[in-house]
């Protein structure tokens, strides 16, 4: 009998099991139609551990490009690259770059000795007004928001930059990487910056380029870096 009763029960149960399959087999997966990109933003790890921060391409389109990896892109040199940045450079100027004048003054030590970021930067270099501080904001496309003649030499690479438009306290602190020589990275900067009343000067093994005009206030230090590279500072305010 209860076997009887097992039996008619699967049978009145069939129609219902076979509707449920065919609804699923008409319905298509709501994942196939997820952008590739919301896909992948989605099954990476959340970007909470300090340890991950170098998934971060922020940067990927101030510094070339590169492949879409979580890889941070290693900056471009070589001969290729630094004839290609020199042409740049040339270009932007309208000819040969001019060098730089000597220094007209020497601090035995740079401003910015154990300033890795740029918020310690603006802090070191104190531009603007003191109650300014700690008003950074970090992204990279405050490289892109330098005024012109205080952009980074041409291909340079922009590893971390930050600023802030807050009445009374607009400021940039940009640092970038370049496979140019220190000289010829001063000789450009201070060439750019001249109307903005530039000064040439060193402190410590850092080589300057400063200048104030008005409200306006901008310094640039360049130095070498490891890899045979130049590391380059630019903090400004008012601008």
């Amino acid at each position: 009998m209860r076997s009887s009763l097992s039996i008619r029960i699967a049978i009145l149960s069939l129609p219902l099991l076979l509707a449920a399959c065919g609804d699923g087999a008409d319905k298509p997966d709501p994942r196939s139609d997820r952008d590739p990109a919301i896909s992948g933003a989605l099954s990476d790890p959340l970007m909470t551990d300090p340890d991950l921060a170098s998934q971060n391409e922020g940067g990927a389109v101030l510094s070339g490009g590169g492949p879409a990896s979580g890889e941070v892109p290693r900056p471009k040199q070589g001969p290729e690259e630094v004839a290609a940045a020199r042409a740049a450079a040339e270009a932007l100027l309208g000819g040969k770059v001019a060098p730089a004048p000597a220094p007209s003054a020497t601090l035995p030590e740079s401003r910015l000795a154990g300033a890795f970021t740029p918020q310690a930067m603006a802090d070191a270099l104190a531009l603007a007004p003191s109650a300014c501080k700690q008003k950074l904001s970090y992204g990279f496309g405050w490289a892109g928001a330098l005024p012109a003649e205080l952009a980074p030499y041409p291909r340079g690479h922009t590893r971390v930059a930050a600023g802030s438009d807050a009445a009374g306290c607009r400021q940039r602190a940009v640092s970038y990487l370049t496979p140019l020589p220190v000289s010829e990275v001063i000789d450009f900067h201070f060439a750019r910056a001249a109307k903005l009343g530039a000064e040439r000067r060193r402190e410590g093994a850092d080589e300057v380029v400063a200048g104030s005009k008005g409200g306006q206030r901008f310094a640039i230090h360049a130095r070498a870096a490891e890899g045979g590279f130049t590391q380059v500072d630019v903090v400004t305010a008012g601008f």
